[in-house]
């Protein structure tokens, strides 16, 4: 890259059954801001694919033939991204606009920082969850050259795939950017209450396993938390979390599956689990 060049922008989508709003996303990232944008489909049920297909030359396509997980459709992206910055964006954004795109791009473009976080601030605030300074969201943008070492990693952690990405740079060097009014819905709000249990029991166990991994998970600990989802009720549910010894990964259960579970019981009076 020359020094009156601005670096090269790969904008990557995982792509898993949101044909409903996949399209607009990709309609706003049609930009001179971005470079290339890579879809990936890991192995959606819908029309997503269709739709993906629908832009022609405008993207590049990755169809999966199965469901891989999040980490694993990151790193197919990444392995074929030619940006010097790879900006990775969800599929399921309801409004993302320019304004959104520009200001998660601005801190690399002006070289205040080598990592951004962008996090949506609309919603009920699931968004601004954090763990040592970690967020919870997929609107990020990294350089490419120091994620590849990673790739192997990155399919492997499947949902998981956040927090192993904001371990690998110092909280210095990452810029946190609130973009304000972006909208990202619950799994409850898309999904079945069977559906959305179903992936907040999957995100959550592998989240879990992930942030274990940083003070070496016991084997009980790892057992438990692959275990946890089997639970018929609300209390077998808790009393599987309570169970756990590692304090951040059983603070994480709580506080993000637990909690979710219950609204989505609230919401369909009818729902058990």
């Amino acid at each position: 890259m020359k020094n009156n060049q601005r670096p090269l922008i790969s904008a990557i989508i995982p792509v898993f059954n949101e044909e409903k709003t996949v399209g607009e996303i990709i309609e706003t990232l049609l930009t001179d801001l971005v470079d290339e944008i890579i879809c990936v489909n890991d192995g959606s049920s819908d029309d997503s694919l269709n739709t993906l297909k629908s832009f022609g030359t405008n993207i590049k396509l990755i169809n999966l033939k199965r469901n891989y997980g999040k980490g694993f459709a990151l790193a197919a992206g990444i392995k074929r991204a030619k940006g010097d910055f790879v900006a990775f964006f969800d599929s399921d954004l309801l409004n993302l606009s320019e304004k959104h795109v520009k200001q998660m791009l601005a801190p690399i473009l002006d070289g205040q920082a080598r990592a951004v976080l962008g996090v949506p601030t609309e919603g009920d605030k699931k968004y601004l969850y954090r763990l040592w300074n970690i967020y919870l969201t997929g609107e990020r943008v990294y350089p490419r050259k120091s994620l590849l070492p990673h790739v192997e990693s990155l399919r492997k952690a499947k949902y998981g795939v956040e927090i192993y990405l904001s371990s690998l740079f110092k909280r210095k060097e990452t810029k946190i950017v609130y973009l304000q009014g972006l909208i990202s819905p619950n799994k409850y709000e898309k999904r079945s209450p069977i559906e959305a249990s179903k992936e907040y029991f999957r995100e959550g166990a592998e989240i879990a396993l992930e942030i274990g991994k940083k003070e070496i998970l016991s084997q009980e600990d790892y057992r438990r938390i692959i275990n946890f989802a089997k639970a018929k009720t609300m209390i077998e549910l808790k009393e599987k979390i309570e169970e756990i010894k590692n304090k951040n990964a059983k603070r994480f259960l709580e506080s993000y599956v637990l909690k979710y579970i219950i609204l989505v019981q609230r919401r369909i009076h009818d729902f058990t689990l």
